[in-house]
């Protein structure tokens, strides 16, 4: 696999910065939103299984915040998230610049314990999960497959994996 590209200023570090706060803040319209469409059919399905429903009844989440379904079905995404990553610590991570993939792919490394907003070296850090990116209807949504995929690739735990049934 060759090295990604890196591009400062990236339309994945914001995103990535919106979606822990989302996660962290239980703002669960906010994380539906920024999920891609395999991502959040995925979580459907899971919701489906656990809650003995068809597929066809559990499909078609509103992310409006009118759906009374939407907590439930993130419930699994956000409690990996906030065990993975520390349910206290994690509006202290920092993001770094992107790592450009393809043109449809891209992931940010997450800092741990990055404190206030500056701007260091990669020597000066180690990151200690990766989240990715798919570009789908003109934005950059958080996937579920490919976060897993490209940890897997850096030997580095996955944020998003650890959802159980």
């Amino acid at each position: 696999m060759k090295a990604p590209k890196l591009q400062f200023e990236h339309p994945t570090q914001l995103a990535a910065s919106s979606f822990l706060r989302a996660t962290q803040s239980g703002d669960a319209a906010a994380m539906w939103a920024a999920l891609s469409r395999e991502t959040r059919g995925f979580l459907e399905g899971l919701y489906a299984a656990r809650a003995g429903v068809s597929l066809r009844l559990a499909a078609g989440i509103e992310g409006d915040g009118s759906d009374v379904r939407l907590g439930s079905v993130l419930a699994p995404l956000r409690a990996s998230i906030l065990t993975a990553l520390g349910a206290e610590r994690i509006g202290g991570y920092g993001v770094s610049n992107a790592r450009l993939v393809d043109r449809a792919t891209a992931y940010v490394l997450l800092l741990p314990d990055f404190g206030d907003e500056r701007v260091v070296s990669e020597n000066e850090w180690t990151p200690s999960h990766l989240m990715a990116f798919v570009y789908e209807s003109r934005e950059w949504l958080v996937d579920l497959a490919k976060t897993a995929e490209l940890s897997a690739d850096a030997e580095l735990p996955d944020p998003l994996g650890g959802i159980r049934r």
